[in-house]
Parts: C-alpha cells; structure tokens; sequence
C-alpha cells in the first residue's frame, strides 16, 4: 500500500513538472523567437543538435542503464554505492573523450569556424550532464527532489530570459540560458549525491560487466540522436539559419507537447525495472496500462488541438514571421502517437526487461529509414521534408518496437478500451470548432481560450460520465484534498 501511495506522489510531483515542461518553455520561446528572430534561434538550434551528438558519446548508454541497474539494487547501499561508483567512473572518461572529439571537429570543420562563440558557452552542458547523474536520482524515484529543484531553475531562467535577451544579436545569451535552464541545476546533483552513496571504495571495481550493455545502448542512443537531431544538421548545411528556426519553432511545439507524456511516464521505468528483477509481470503490465491512459487523458487531446488550430498556436507562441512552419507543426503533431508507443514499448519495457537488442535494432533501421528520406526531401521541401521523414521512421519504430514484446503489447492495448477517448475527443473537437466559428473575428488569445476550455471541457466532463477510472481518482484526490484544506 505504501509502495502504491509512493507512485501516485511521485506522478503528482511528476505533473507539476510537466506543467513547468510546458509553461516556462513557452513563455521563454514565444519572447525569445520574436526577439532573435528566425535567424538567431536558429543558430542555437544548429549548435544544439551538433552537440547532442558529442554530448551522447559522453553519457554512453549510461542513463538508461545506469537507471535500470540502479533501481535493482535500490535497497541494498552497498551494492548501490558500488555500481554508481562504477559508472561514474566509466562516464568520467567517456566525457574526456567527448571532449577530445569536440576539439577536432572545430578544427576540421569549417562551418563550425562561425559558431565558436556559442559552442563554447554551450558545450559546458556536457560535462554538467555527467555530474548531474540524473539517472541516479530516477532510479530511487527522488521526483519530489527533482521537481522542485527544476522548478527553482527554471524560474530563474525565466528572469533572467528578460533580463538578458533584448536584441537579436543575443543568441548567445540564449545559448547560455538552455544551457542554465537544463543544467545548472545539475550541480546540486552532484554534491547531495553523497547523501544516498558513498564514495569510499569497498570492492574491486568490474567494469567490464558494464561495458558490453552500455554499449549496446549507446549504439542505440546515438542512433536516436543521429536521426533525431541531423534533420535540423542537415537543413543547417543545405538551407539557411532562417530554415532552422521555422523548424526549431515546430520541434519546439512538438516537444512540449510530447513532455506531457514523457513526464509523467518517466516515473514509471526504474518500477519496471524492479518488478522484472522480481517477475512480477502483472504489476509491469498494470502500471504501463496507466502510463498509456495518462497519455490518452492530457498528451493526445493537447496534440489534436494543436494540430486543428496549428495557425493560431504558432502566431500566438512564435510570431507571424514563423507562419511557414504551419504545415510542419502538423505533421510533427502527428509523430506525437507513435512516440508515445515507441516510448512505452521501448524505454519503459524493453530496455527495462533487459531486451535493448530488439530497441537496437529498431532505431539501427529507422536511422536508414531516416536520413534516405532526409536526403531525399530535405533538399526540395526543407523543412516540411524532415518532419515527414520523422514521421515514417517513429512508424516503423512502432512496429518494430512492439513486436518484441507481443504478449505484453497486446494485452496492455486490450485494457485501455480506445473508444471512449475516441468518442469524447470527437466530441470535443466538435464542440470547439463550432465555438470557433463563432469567434473567429476576435483577437488570437479569446480564440485559443474558448477553443480550448471548450474542447477540453467535454472531453474530460464526458470521460468522467463514461467512468474513466484515473480521471475519476483524479477528481477524488483532488476532493479530498481540499475537504483536508477547509475543514
């Protein structure tokens, strides 16, 4: 029972994060993208995506390894202490070899020449990545940690946004701001990690045990970055800093939306990892049930919006310069469903239950799947081009992804019962458009307010009527919460 209340705390806490994942980014981004324009968000968007790739040869396959092996041995300080000594180590010298690489391609690369500037304030988020051992702080659910300490951050950053960023010739305060955002914080990290380990060593250490599924998951990792960050690469190299940031708007929007899922779910991985390590496959299919029906409840409707009202989202967030990246967004939105599946069967059961190989495999793929069609769209329809290609390869990843785990798959898509979200969210969509026929001549902020409290209030007042049971204890704990505040 107190295993249970623990995970509702942590997907509360979970929630608020994800609404921080949505409101501060949006605030920072609707200000910065009028300010720097198309031209200087795309710079950092360009430097960003190159560093991901030298940034993921420092972490290796740690995070999700280092979660995993972590929530296994959660209760025992020792063996924790032990196994979080070891990879530590390990992603200390994968960062100085990171490094060494990052070096070399600023010397032999000549598009990099015009960027220095900003690859040097930016990449200070790599080493702050090592040493801020999120992972860790995953694997033994620390969320309430993690949230309130994102909180204080972003905020800040927030403030600071304003305070800094005033004309277009401040990208690289910006830089340095989604550096501060992300990872200034992870040098508290650091120093209260000593607080759950000790740094005193017992045992001889066994790297080589680790070695061989890091790797396999770094493969995996580096893939991933590959095709999910050489799209704005590449339309950096063939178009223009202008193309980058009409992309980087619709990537934006994308990603928030997608936080909604990823959030909340990320609270679920090192409990699967437990259970497997004790063969309690019902509960593994129990909570993976609810990691899909929570992204039915607040990440689905989010993206079906967005993707009927795409036109006034981006004016309303990013300006009228960024009205090109219109069609982009939407077929960005439509990547939101198979990510969610993609996420749920990869990240939260298959690497969990120690099949990292099938996860291999698919990303292995869809990396070909996506620089073919990269290659071959990009150069005529820039950016619209990528976000297609995106979309096929987060397809395959689907069907790839989830026939590695066919029991599992089919039995948790039988318990969510679709149809009741389908019907409502019908409805709701209905609901809205017929409101906004009827605003359409006002301004831009009552469209997206009446549009949205009218879809998303009949979307979730029918759920309540059709009995959905987590929207239902929702509205419970929500109750009794404020019963607890006034009596």
């Amino acid at each position: 029972m107190a295993e249970q209340k623990s995970l509702k705390k942590n997907m509360l806490m979970n929630m608020i994060l994800t609404m921080s994942n949505f409101v501060f980014p949006m605030i920072t981004f609707s200000y910065v993208a009028r300010v720097l324009m198309p031209a200087g968000t795309g710079k950092v968007a360009f430097v960003q995506s190159a560093l991901s790739y030298f940034s993921y040869i420092a972490v290796l396959g740690i995070p999700s390894y280092g979660l995993r092996e972590c929530a296994k041995v959660r209760d025992d300080r020792g063996e924790l202490s032990h196994v979080f000594r070891e990879l530590l180590l390990i992603n200390f010298c994968s960062t100085i070899v990171s490094y060494i690489c990052l070096g070399a391609a600023m010397v032999l690369i000549p598009h990099f020449i015009q960027y220095r500037s900003l690859f040097l304030v930016m990449s200070t988020g790599i080493v702050l990545k090592t040493i801020g051992v999120e992972w860790f702080y995953q694997a033994l659910e620390e969320y309430s940690y993690i949230t309130v300490r994102s909180l204080v951050f972003k905020c800040t950053a927030v403030i600071l946004t304003f305070i800094l960023i005033r004309e277009p010739d401040d990208y690289i305060w910006y830089g340095f701001l989604t550096i501060f955002t992300s990872s200034a914080s992870n040098l508290c990290n650091f120093f209260r990690v000593k607080k759950y380990v000790s740094f005193r060593k017992t045992a001889k250490y066994h790297f080589s045990r680790h070695l061989k599924p890091i790797f396999l998951l770094f493969s995996a990792s580096i893939i991933v970055s590959i095709y999910a960050n050489f799209d704005v690469v590449m339309i950096g190299f063939i178009k223009s800093d202008n193309e980058v940031g009409l992309y980087n708007a619709a990537l934006k929007i994308k990603s928030i939306v997608l936080a909604i899922s990823m959030a909340v779910s990320n609270v679920l991985i090192p409990r699967v990892a437990y259970y497997f390590e004790r063969r309690n496959a019902e509960k593994i299919k129990e909570i993976s049930v609810k990691s899909l029906k929570l992204s039915m409840l607040f990440t689905i409707p989010v993206a079906v919006y967005i993707l009927i009202y795409a036109d006034n989202v981006i004016r309303f967030v990013c300006g009228k310069e960024y009205m090109e990246a219109v069609p982009t967004v939407r077929i960005l939105i439509l990547c939101i469903l198979p990510l969610i599946l993609t996420y749920l069967f990869g990240q939260q059961l298959l690497i969990p239950m120690g099949l990292e190989k099938r996860y291999s495999q698919s990303v292995f793929v869809g990396l070909w799947i996506n620089l073919i069609l990269n290659l071959l769209m990009i150069p005529h329809m820039g950016s619209l081009g990528a976000a297609i290609g995106t979309l096929v390869t987060e397809c395959w990843n689907v069907y790839w992804m989830g026939g590695g785990i066919k029991d599992y798959r089919n039995d948790i898509l039988k318990r969510i019962g679709f149809s009741k979200y389908i019907v409502a969210l019908l409805l709701g969509v209905i609901t809205s458009m017929t409101v906004y026929y009827i605003v359409s001549d006002l301004t831009i902020l009552i469209q997206l307010a009446t549009t949205t409290t009218s879809m998303f209030g009949i979307y979730y007042f029918l759920l309540l009527l059709y009995g959905e049971t987590t929207i239902r204890d929702i509205v419970a704990f929500l109750r009794k919460k404020a019963e607890n505040l006034f009596s």
